[in-house]
């Protein structure tokens, strides 16, 4: 009895080490069959190879960044270095959790928040997305558990998402350009005319259980960069599909209302920055190629007037090739 005992407490831990050891194994063969993406918003290998502490600007929220701000254009205009580190359709509580995890291996001096996410949904339908492509981390778990049910089993299981494609991957279409180079800006340059502004209709209403949640993790954004010294400002960006006058005054009023948080309305300012409804829009809410270059001019401007001054030891030669390439993919 007393040999089956001892058995048992060597057998025991080998057993669990094997099944650990299963797991790690199920989980990298998940990852590595997911489709490389390096544009449409949950670029994490693109973020995860700029140097530690390169970036300046860390740009954060859903297809409205990521199509909007171009980085390589920011720094041709400043010298700052800056990366948008977006999802799609990204809710409030990933977006904080992507802040958290993008704090890991960068230390920008400003975050900027899109912040219509606040009118967003719990779940907007991306969260697989948006959490599939975070690095293995505790960040990852704890933003699949704040998504709708099955999200925290993919994360820890990508496997059953992506089995498909051990017969599938040899088929993939190659992207039209190189991802790593756009910084997680993804360029659209289809355009389609945009007449009159629309009202958007938000899911969830000031009051409302789920908009005083995502007002929560605006809090905790706000929070986490007051205590890292970083300057929070979040801001609404351009659009055609709007919403209310008085959704706006309350989302404005409830984010400059955080302590050391700034809130820029700048949906309005559309003849201001010159965008042309004619011919810079991609749809109602995201602007193309042309529409993205003179906002994100409109953005360095306001990153001079901040008085922003770029990080020293910056990588010159990396970001002027990322500047040329992003001249060579518009001539081609």
């Amino acid at each position: 009895m007393k040999i089956k005992k001892r058995r048992l407490l060597y057998e025991l831990p080998v057993l669990v080490m094997a099944l650990a050891g299963l797991a790690v194994l199920l989980f990298r063969l998940g990852c590595w069959l997911m489709p490389e993406r390096t544009t449409y918003g949950a670029v994490w290998t693109s973020y995860l190879q700029e140097e530690e502490n390169s970036v300046d600007v860390l740009f954060l929220g859903s297809s409205r960044v990521y199509c909007d701000v171009i980085p390589a254009l920011i720094y041709e205009k400043t010298g700052v270095t800056s990366f948008v580190n977006a999802g799609p359709s990204q809710t409030a509580s990933l977006t904080y959790y992507y802040l958290r995890q993008s704090l890991r291996t960068q230390h920008p001096k400003y975050v900027f928040v899109e912040a219509s996410g606040l009118y967003f949904g719990v779940n907007e339908g991306h969260s697989k997305t948006n959490v599939c492509y975070m690095p293995a981390s505790v960040n990852r778990l704890l933003a699949a558990a704040a998504c709708e049910d099955g999200i925290l089993e993919l994360a820890i299981y990508p496997l059953q998402e992506f089995h498909y494609r051990i017969y599938e991957k040899a088929n993939e279409e190659v992207p039209a350009w190189d991802g790593t180079m756009l910084c997680g800006y993804t360029p659209l340059d289809e355009a389609k005319a945009q007449t009159e502004r629309t009202l958007r209709l938000p899911d969830v209403r000031p009051g409302n259980e789920n908009y005083l949640h995502n007002l929560d993790y605006f809090r905790r954004i706000a929070a986490l960069c007051r205590s890292e010294g970083i300057v929070c400002v979040f801001f609404v960006s351009p659009t055609m599909a709007d919403y209310t006058d008085a959704q706006i005054e309350r989302l404005l009023a409830d984010l400059r209302a955080l302590p050391g948080a700034a809130a820029e309305d700048w949906t309005d300012l559309i003849e201001e920055i010159g965008i042309d409804n004619a011919a810079d829009w991609f749809d109602s809410l995201h602007l193309n190629r042309k529409g993205a270059e003179k906002f994100t001019v409109f953005l360095s401007d306001y990153l001079a007037e901040l008085g922003l001054k770029p990080t020293s030891g910056a990588d010159a030669a990396l970001w002027l090739s990322r500047v040329n390439y992003l001249y060579e993919l518009y001539e081609n």
